[in-house]
C-alpha cells in the first residue's frame, strides 16, 4: 500500500522553504544596499566637509536606514547600517559617528515597522519617518559623550543629516510600493 505524505508535512516543508526564500531575499537586499551605501558615500558632496567633532553629513545613510528598516526588518537594517559604517570609516568617507548614528536610526525604524506590521500594516512605510528619533535623540546624545561640545550642536547636526534622508526614503518606499514592491515581499507567510 502506498501511503501518501500527510498534508501537515507538506505544509511544514513549504513553510520552511518560504522562510529560506525570505531569509535569502533579506540577506541579498542587505548586501546590495551596503554596496549602494558605499557608492553613495563616495558621491556625497558633504563627506569631506570638516565639521567640529569629526562628523560627516551623509543623508543617504538615513535614506537607506529608513528603507531597510521597513523592507527587511530590524536585524537586517541594523546589519546593513553597521556594514556601511565598517567600510566607510577606514576609507575616510565616514567618521566614528557613522556607527551609532546609523545603527540607532535603523533600530528605531525597525522597531516601529515591526509594531506597524502587527497593528496597522497599511501604514508600515511611515516607520521610515521615525528615523530621526533614533539618530537625533539617541545617536547625537552618544556623539556628545564621545566628543563633548553641546548637545544642541549634535542634535542639529544629526538632524540636518537624517531628516532629508528619511523623507527621501519614505518617498522612495511609496514609489516602489506603487510598483508592487513592499515589505510583504520579504515577510511572506
Amino acid at each position: 500500500m502506498n501511503e501518501q505524505v500527510p498534508d501537515i508535512n507538506m505544509k511544514e516543508t513549504e513553510k520552511k522553504s518560504l522562510i529560506q526564500v525570505n531569509l535569502t531575499k533579506r540577506v541579498a537586499t542587505s548586501a546590495i544596499f551596503i554596496g549602494v551605501g558605499i557608492v553613495l558615500a563616495f558621491l556625497n558632496p558633504f563627506a569631506f566637509v570638516e565639521i567640529l567633532g569629526g562628523p560627516k553629513i551623509f543623508p543617504m545613510a538615513h535614506f537607506i536606514n529608513g528603507m531597510m528598516g521597513v523592507l527587511i526588518g530590524l536585524a537586517f537594517a541594523c546589519t546593513t547600517s553597521l556594514g556601511i559604517a565598517i567600510i566607510r570609516y577606514p576609507l575616510g568617507i565616514g567618521s566614528i559617528h557613522a556607527f551609532h548614528g546609523g545603527i540607532s536610526g535603523a533600530f528605531v525604524v525597525g522597531i516601529t515597522a515591526y509594531i506597524l506590521r502587527k497593528k496597522k500594516p497599511k501604514y508600515v512605510e511611515y516607520a521610515a519617518l521615525t528615523e530621526p528619533i533614533g539618530t537625533v535623540f539617541i545617536a547625537a546624545t552618544i556623539a556628545n559623550l564621545i566628543s563633548p561640545v553641546t548637545l544642541l550642536y549634535w542634535w542639529g547636526l544629526f538632524a540636518a543629516s537624517c531628516i532629508p534622508g528619511c523623507i527621501l526614503g519614505f518617498i522612495v518606499l511609496k514609489i516602489i510600493k506603487r510598483q508592487g514592491i513592499s515589505w510583504q515581499d520579504f515577510f511572506q507567510t
